[in-house]
């Protein structure tokens, strides 16, 4: 870290307190192994192989990074069509850093040790019951139609009153067994609670043999019960040499002064859910820490395409803000802070584009506001007008009732919106009411000191915003958002009007500190070389479009049309022009400044499929780049390739990133034969909603 990186942490923290703000951030990094083959790496969202790096990297935290933490595999989300809520192997880790489990390798986390039987759960749950006075209590489950003499597992009711365990029946014996209910879920999930009473305890723990571990299923406790269940548990486990244990069940209630790092399996990915951090040099130091430890075990943050392309793992790593308790929150005590980032961030296009993955636009995982609906743009901006007054007012929902309809996907859903406030105070979420705003257009980077800086970035914004209110009318981009903005240049310059605002309020954050972010999300393609510059040829981003709904054995769903790329060409000696054109395929092309930089884009048919718009339009690449003397003579040329110049195919992915550069450098190249060659060009032809950029799919068609 640079001294004046350290100076800036510094000074956006002096800012921060000066306004009178304890502002958390965490984040959601992911992670996939160097060879994510297989569903579980590229749609699905469990698998045997992801659950296994899941343990394998939390041992390691337990080693270096969180000694003493306790380890539970808890429950999270379920959607629909999965069998099974997804699984969150979880880390405990007291702040003052007494350990909450003292001996790690009872833990199934890296393999070893006898495979756990029906057996050793009948004498774990035993011994757990007898340490505990109600052994009479223990009583053992079926499955429906099973049978004694194989047991699903064993339950014991328990719960804790005035800081007491107490027991108690159930209507079933040893000789009438409870029978579960059907499914795939743990036996403490699929217990027959409907058949008790009121008079019954309704708090169970369980112990069950699964996948050659002993899983033991804890109930909902508040901390002090919790606790003190966890050290009883611990102390039999050492004293029976229990090994492959599996905490499962519920996280405790209420744990103030405890630290928690959840890995938690979401699609193609391993997804990191960070602790809440109160600077972002903690949040800076923790980032760090589990990213190499991520490494040591496998796991990287970048994905090696077909066709050489590195990208993010396609997972995100969102970013996410709040406060140290919902009574000590900046969002809650100060609404209008939400009004101006997202007036802010509604006004600088780069803050969505620049950070975010390969699929940006009105059907991504974070679109902006003003792509989901236009109309959206002038409620939204009444909606902000809603946050100036509301300060100091402590109406904790209001955000949510401001805001909940507006920031949204295309579909309506309030957890798939750039600037997310499903987090925050959402009545319909079980974990809905956190006070956390989530901005999820940031995808992980192949550097992790580039992914904490982009942090930084926004707490810095968010500093300034805290003492300079964001006002005003937001901004009408129109055709120029996917436009101007999907080049990398226009987003190059908006973020140096960025840096100029954050200059002005004393927080000085270079823009070039963010070029090797630059140089990865917009790669070099190629160049033109002449004797007085080159013809600089990037990656730039596409919007793909979301398809008609498509019924798919029974489910309704909407592909995405990938089959469109979008290159800019830039000039590093604008007078290049002044003797020569640029043209591509035949086309001229039409520069733009973009704060000193001339650019111009192209947007082309790089693939067919389906579905996909325009099925009229050819395959064009590759793509010829040309220049051109006035003369009408070709002074340099060069192709580029979408896919595979040799063949329709690759026959499999890069083997690492060598080989990928490899395949990207084989896509680009120049054209010495046509050098010389007199060239008869066409005047490109542009529209409103294609300013800056030449759309190849339109010329040659009619208008």
């Amino acid at each position: 870290m640079s001294s004046a990186i350290d100076e800036l942490a510094g000074a956006v923290e002096d800012k921060l307190r000066g306004c009178g703000l304890v502002l958390t951030m965490g984040g959601e990094p992911t992670f996939i192994p160097a060879d994510p083959d297989g569903r579980e790496w590229n749609n699905e969202a469990m698998g045997p192989e992801k659950l296994g790096y899941a343990q394998r990297l939390t041992a390691r935290l337990l080693r270096e990074v969180y000694p003493g933490g306790l380890v539970m595999q808890i429950f999270g989300k379920q959607y629909p069509g999965e069998p099974l809520p997804r699984w969150v192997v979880l880390t405990l880790h007291r702040e003052d850093g007494v350990p909450m489990w003292r001996h790690p390798e009872i833990f199934a986390l890296e393999g070893g040790g006898s495979e756990a039987t029906n057996r050793d759960a009948r004498k774990l749950i035993a011994a757990l019951a007898s340490e505990l006075g109600v052994k009479q209590y223990v009583l053992p489950c079926i499955e429906k139609g099973g049978s004694l003499d194989t047991p699903r597992g064993w339950v014991l009711p328990l719960d804790r009153r005035d800081g007491d365990w107490v027991s108690g029946d159930w209507p079933f014996s040893r000789e009438k067994p409870v029978v579960l209910v059907p499914g795939m879920s743990p036996v403490g999930l699929r217990l027959p609670l409907g058949e008790l009473d009121e008079s019954h305890i309704r708090r169970a723990l369980t112990v069950e043999a699964t996948d050659g571990a002993l899983h033991l299923f804890v109930p909902p406790l508040d901390f002090d019960g919790f606790a003190a269940l966890i050290r009883l548990i611990e102390r039999v486990a050492v004293k029976r040499q229990v090994s492959r244990l599996v905490l499962c069940g519920y996280r405790p209630n209420q744990s103030p002064g405890v630290t928690t790092v959840g890995l938690a399996a979401d699609p193609g990915v391993l997804e990191v859910n960070l602790p809440p951090t109160k600077t972002w040099r903690d949040y800076d130091r923790v980032l760090t820490r589990i990213t190499k430890a991520a490494e040591a075990e496998g796991l990287y943050t970048i994905r090696r395409h077909l066709n050489g392309q590195i990208q993010g793992t396609g997972g995100g790593a969102h970013v996410l803000f709040g406060g140290p308790s919902v009574d000590e929150n900046p969002f809650f005590e100060h609404p209008a802070l939400l009004g101006s980032i997202i007036r802010y961030w509604q006004r600088h296009p780069a803050l969505s584009y620049f950070f975010s993955g390969q699929y940006v636009g009105p059907g991504s995982q974070a679109p902006r506001a003003d792509e989901t609906l236009l109309a959206k743009l002038y409620e939204l901006e009444t909606a902000c007008l809603g946050t100036d007054p509301a300060n100091g007012s402590g109406d904790r929902g209001l955000l949510d009732r401001l805001f909940r309809n507006l920031l949204t996907d295309s579909a309506g859903n309030t957890h798939l919106a750039e600037i997310s406030i499903d987090k925050l105070w959402n009545y319909d979420s079980p974990m809905g009411l956190q006070g956390l705003i989530e901005l999820r257009a940031f995808e992980t980077m192949h550097d992790v000191a580039l992914q904490s800086l982009s942090a930084l970035f926004v707490r810095a914004i968010f500093a300034m915003l805290a003492a300079e209110p964001c006002k005003g009318a937001l901004v009408r981009h129109g055709a120029s958002l996917h436009d101007r903005y999907m080049l990398p240049a226009g987003l190059w310059e908006d973020l140096g009007m960025v840096c100029s605002d954050l200059a002005a309020a004393g927080l000085p954050f270079e823009r070039d500190w963010l070029l090797g972010i630059f140089e990865a999300r917009f790669a070099v393609l190629g160049r033109l070389e002449l004797d007085d510059g080159e013809v600089v040829v990037r990656q730039a981003l596409e919007p793909w479009p979301l398809m008609a709904e498509m019924s798919d054995g029974g489910t309704t769903s909407r592909m995405v049309d990938n089959s469109t790329d979008r290159i800019e060409l830039s000039l590093t000696n604008p007078a290049l022009l002044d003797r020569c054109q640029v043209a591509v395929d035949g086309f001229v092309v039409r520069f733009h400044d973009f704060g000193g930089t001339l650019a111009a884009g192209v947007r082309y048919k790089a693939a067919s499929g389906w579905p996909a718009l325009h099925p009229h339009v050819p395959i064009q690449s590759p793509v010829r780049i040309e220049v051109v003397d006035r003369s009408g003579v070709v002074a340099a040329s060069g192709k580029y390739y979408y896919w595979n110049p040799d063949g329709p195919v690759y026959k499999a992915g890069p083997r690492d990133l060598e080989e990928a550069r490899a395949r990207r450098s084989a896509r680009w190249g120049t054209s010495a034969e046509d050098v010389g060659v007199r060239r008869e060009l066409q005047p490109g032809v542009y529209t409103d909603e294609s300013y800056y950029t030449l759309d190849l799919r339109r010329q040659g068609l009619g208008q």
